[in-house]
């Protein structure tokens, strides 16, 4: 595991998690530094699917940081009662806390009702970043199709997960200087390739999960199922390219990321679901023109 905890980090236990067997497994955490909301998105969804196939699952960690920050997020309240811990998550609870302004915490929701307070959190906090209003528009549209789809379409027992964070500094990719908003979601449906496969217009672009992905991301693409209707994902992955940043969307074996000027497609570890990952990095000078 590396120190940052991100989705692909997690991609050697998605990959040992096809094969357990019903035993007690232990998830070690305990090199992890830092945790990012895709990492906690993916963490959730991973814990979801070992706590439905395992006696016992304990999830190792080190230091005071990362469980800090993990009681911070809401995880412990997800997770406390189903899964064992080393982490001392009764004296972190005993801290006082308050809300920034920065961050939407580890969310669970099943429902498309709980969803609008979700998509207004994350519209807060683009606002925050100076994010215009038509930016903001487009990016909580979209994010909020992706979030009822994964509600209604679904077919596991936990739903979806969302986690947002707001820093002020860039936390990926090659710029050093500015600050970036962080948006994941993950759901355990059924995904993308299925989805799309479901609509006979699509059957030449579901033949690996990597082609149905670099399908839902083509503009006008709309199916019933876990992605944005009629290329929604495509122009939220402008935005993101644009400022610099990045759209990552993950369904099964595959993986495709959007750049500002390059698509990248690879085969991973088999995901249950689909996941989202937005990053929006922001330039004070970008901050102050918008």
């Amino acid at each position: 595991m590396s120190g940052v905890l991100t989705m692909g980090s997690l991609d050697p236990a998605f990959d040992a998690a096809t094969g357990v067997d019903g035993g007690p497994v232990v998830v070690d955490l305990r090199t992890v530094e830092f945790v990012e909301p895709a990492g906690l998105c993916a963490l959730a969804a991973l814990l979801e699917y070992l706590c439905a196939r395992c006696e016992v699952v304990d999830l190792a960690l080190t230091g005071r940081d990362v469980p800090a920050y993990l009681e911070r997020m809401n995880f412990f309240r997800s997770f406390g009662d189903r899964v064992r811990t080393n982490a001392d998550v009764a004296s972190l609870e005993e801290r006082r806390r308050h809300n920034p302004g920065t961050l939407q915490e580890l969310i669970n929701f099943h429902a498309e009702e709980e969803i609008p307070g979700i998509i207004e959190r994350i519209s807060e906090i683009l606002e925050n970043q100076g994010y215009r209003l038509r930016e903001r528009v487009a990016i909580c549209s979209t994010l909020s199709e992706v979030c009822a789809n994964a509600a209604e379409h679904g077919v596991s027992s936990f739903g979806a997960y969302a986690a947002v964070q707001a820093y002020h500094h860039i936390v990926s990719g090659s710029r050093r200087r500015g600050e970036e908003v962080l948006i994941a979601i993950a759901d355990g449906g059924v995904g993308v390739r299925e989805t799309l496969s479901r609509n006979p217009k699509y059957s030449e672009h579901t033949t690996t999960d990597t082609d149905a992905l670099r399908h839902a991301l083509e503009m006008g693409v709309s199916a019933t199922g876990e992605i944005g209707r009629g290329g929604g994902l495509a122009l939220v992955a402008g935005i993101a390219a644009r400022a610099g940043g990045s759209l990552s969307l993950r369904s099964g074996s595959g993986r495709v990321t959007v750049y500002e000027n390059r698509k990248n497609s690879r085969n991973v570890p088999e995901f249950p679901g689909t996941f989202v990952r937005v990053s929006l990095p922001r330039t004070q000078q970008e901050k102050s023109s918008g």
